[in-house]
């Protein structure tokens, strides 16, 4: 999976967070709904897998930006 790294150059949130989820559903969304469409029950789940993966590490991604440089939120 080729991941991009998302810089939280806005600081609205929840702008990010939907730019976020739009760019997820289409790439990841869109794989294994091909993989559902195929009835490949083994890349569908390898598919959820790196789905939660993704999801994962684009919450922590949001906390990390969310704390100042001593760790208490902005």
């Amino acid at each position: 999976m080729n991941r991009r790294r998302y810089q939280m150059i806005n600081p609205d949130i929840e702008s990010w967070a939907l730019a976020r989820a739009h760019n997820i559903v289409l790439k990841e969304g869109l794989n294994l709904a091909k993989a559902a469409q195929d009835l490949d029950r083994k890349r569908s789940r390898l598919l959820v897998y790196e789905l939660r993966k993704v999801i994962t590490a684009a919450i922590v991604e949001a906390h990390a930006a969310s704390l100042n440089s001593e760790g208490t939120v902005r």
